[in-house]
């Protein structure tokens, strides 16, 4: 499986000697989804903080040589920015900055010599091609059960959600705003029909497994140095930085 922001740092990095088609690229991964402009007036982000997700990817038991994989996630009103990195990469590795307000998004990413590099593109957004996306999905059952158990400090709620693909057990801290509605399509939560119905729920899940009904594949998921202050503004500052736009993405 190949989540969404690992895709996009190949694609604007390709984007640097070619022009690539974006969407080709999602059907050759079997994705039900197309890039397209984000014309949608501006709604600022409901989620305001940062967190660490490191998530773990087993097949037929044994880890993947790619897991685990860590996202730092930062979030404001208008802002926000996501950092993947895989074993063995750098831990400054390359960030995908969103201009939210301004439509804008930026691959910053560093050379050798530390000297700075900001690829600009409009800002897109994925239209899903099958069901609608705000439609129920019958093939899904979310079921929130009473079970509970506390998680730094945070009060979680076990919720169970299936599929034919496989069952989703998450541990959702309901009282917490979460930015999955945003990044659902972003990160690997094994199923993305379940993902997608779960993202509809009140609640950030702050931990959670996936098992596919054969029990081949398998996905752990725990979010670490969770914060819902507000994050420092030269977090998402360009300073220092030579902007390159990108023609065409």
């Amino acid at each position: 499986m190949k989540t969404l922001p690992a895709l996009g740092f190949v694609l604007l990095a390709n984007a640097l000697h070619a022009q690539v088609d974006m969407n080709a690229i999602l059907q050759q991964q079997g994705l039900n989804m197309r890039m397209e402009d984000d014309n949608d007036p501006f709604v600022p982000n409901a989620f305001t903080g940062s967190f660490r997700m490191e998530t773990h990817l087993f097949e037929n038991g044994a880890e993947k040589k790619d897991s685990p994989m860590n996202m730092r996630y930062w979030s404001s009103p208008e802002m926000s920015m996501v950092q993947m990195a895989l074993p063995g990469q750098p831990s400054e590795g390359m960030k995908l900055l969103t201009d939210h307000k301004g439509k804008w998004q930026y691959m910053l990413m560093a050379d050798a010599s530390g000297k700075r590099m900001a690829m600009k593109s409009k800002k897109k957004k994925m239209v899903m091609t099958g069901q609608a996306q705000d439609a129920p999905n019958p093939e899904v059952k979310v079921t929130v059960t009473r079970e509970t158990k506390t998680i730094d400090g945070h009060l979680c709620t076990k919720v169970i959600g299936t599929s034919t693909k496989g069952t989703w057990t998450g541990w959702v801290a309901m009282k917490l705003t979460s930015p999955m509605k945003d990044i659902a399509k972003s990160v690997d939560m094994g199923d993305r029909d379940v993902a997608a119905e779960v993202s509809k729920l009140n609640g950030f899940p702050l931990e959670y497994e996936w098992l596919s009904t054969d029990g081949k594949e398998r996905v752990v998921c725990n979010v670490h140095e969770l914060s819902t202050t507000a994050v420092d503004a030269a977090t998402f500052s360009l300073d220092g930085y030579e902007v390159v736009v990108i023609p065409g993405m």
